[in-house]
């Protein structure tokens, strides 16, 4: 090929935005894939005509360098996926040495016991928590942490979007949470042998996106989050809200993310963290080494009038402008995700509802907005609430955008699914 070539792999979700903008800047995208791991939902969204080229991996990391070799001169290898991070640092390591992560910490970029350990050892304060199978390991270490009678989390350590994320409050039925997850394929097909326990905090949830070079970390948005629960689940979204570049009100949320990034080795590429600032100080909930899902981007389009996603930043990179990546970003509009809940599975009859929210002073768009006659699942987690779509809301005023929230829940109200 005459132009540079970026492979993405797995560009599914979020990812999916990126090989039109990297054609747009004279880069030829080519996707990689494994076919021998299922795909990850509803959120996958993939075409192969968007590629130059559409390679696939069988287990051989050589031969699937050559074959990428063989297109050109790779300028990026780029994870749309969490899981496939480790492959695509394999094959930088053959292809792009000066653009990789720490191979050293791929582990502990995609297992959330591993991370956490790592972001210890870096120094950092983190949740009290133990990666086991055994009903007595886990029992001990219960006793030895003082959490005997408190709240855990029971969760897969390597999935995502909320995907098994249990609760055992006052300690109780955590046996049973552990035993429904071992053994359980998770989202990302793997097989949970063991599963991560923790300690239930409270706090308030933030999500930190950013694409790194060369180990120096580029802001492209920072959000709030709201979650609530509801007889199907503990950790249904309700809303994300887009929050300005502020160091006065959030330098001490960043310093601890960028401290957890350096922690696992992250020195290049896109990277959605999940933090919480507690009483007790700020601690990490997870790192995964990919853009941000659900279309996010996006919404920070929106928000920055164009001028910050990790989209647009990791296209920088590849086009040769990543040594000028800006620290972070300006906020044009007060810009929020409201997130539509499902109470029950069923039938949906009345989608029309939403045609409402058209009037509101704040409203922007919908994105994957259910319709009326589509089967839906009741909510449960990012994944199962993406069969209901989100409504995004964007206005310079804060206020208005709080207040339309309520609407879109008072419309919610009225709809109709049949079993």
């Amino acid at each position: 090929m005459d132009r540079p070539v970026v492979v993405l792999a797995e560009p599914f979700s979020s990812a999916s935005l990126i090989p039109a903008a990297l054609r747009e800047a004279g880069l030829a995208p080519v996707a990689l894939i494994d076919p021998a791991v299922a795909g990850i939902g509803v959120l996958t969204a993939f075409r192969d005509d968007e590629y130059a080229a559409v390679i696939e991996h069988h287990g051989d990391d050589v031969a699937t360098a050559g074959q990428i070799r063989a297109l050109g001169h790779t300028v990026g290898i780029v994870p749309g996926t969490d899981r496939i991070e480790g492959l695509c640092g394999r094959l930088g390591q053959i292809l792009t040495p000066d653009r990789i992560n720490v191979p050293e910490f791929a582990a502990a970029r995609r297992n959330k016991y591993l991370s956490h350990q790592a972001v210890a050892a870096h120094g950092l304060d983190i949740i009290k928590q133990t990666y086991a199978a055994d009903h007595a390991e886990i029992a001990a270490w219960i006793e030895r942490e003082g959490l005997a009678g408190r709240d855990l989390v029971v969760k897969p350590a390597t999935s995502a979007g909320t995907d098994g994320v249990g609760f055992a409050l006052g300690g109780k039925g955590w046996p049973d949470l552990v035993d429904g997850l071992i053994g359980a394929v998770n989202r990302y097909g793997a097989v949970n042998d063991k599963v991560l326990v923790q300690e239930y905090i409270t706090g308030m949830e933030y999500a930190i996106d950013t694409v790194s070079f060369d180990g120096h970390h580029s802001l492209t948005d920072i959000t709030r989050y709201r979650k609530v629960q509801n007889a199907n689940g503990w950790a249904i979204y309700d809303n994300v809200e887009w929050l300005p570049y502020d160091l006065d009100e959030y330098g001490h949320v960043l310093d601890y993310t960028f401290g957890c990034l350096d922690a696992v080795g992250f020195r290049f590429w896109a990277a959605h963290t999940e933090v919480m600032d507690t009483e007790h100080g700020m601690r990490l909930v997870e790192i995964n080494p990919r853009p941000a899902g659900a279309m996010k981007p996006l919404c920070s389009e929106v928000a920055t009038a164009g001028e910050s996603s990790q989209v647009s930043r990791i296209v920088d990179i590849c086009a040769g402008r990543g040594a000028s990546l800006p620290p972070g970003f300006n906020l044009h509009k007060r810009v929020m995700a409201v997130f539509l809940i499902a109470e029950t599975s069923g039938v949906v009859r009345n989608a029309e509802v939403f045609d409402r929210a058209r009037d509101l002073p704040s409203y922007h768009s919908p994105v994957f907005l259910v319709r009326t006659g589509d089967r839906v699942a009741a909510t449960t987690d990012l994944v199962s609430s993406m069969s209901m779509g989100y409504i995004l809301l964007a206005h310079d005023d804060v206020e208005q955008v709080y207040a339309d929230r309520e609407a879109i829940r008072a419309l919610e109200k009225e709809l109709v699914i049949e079993p």
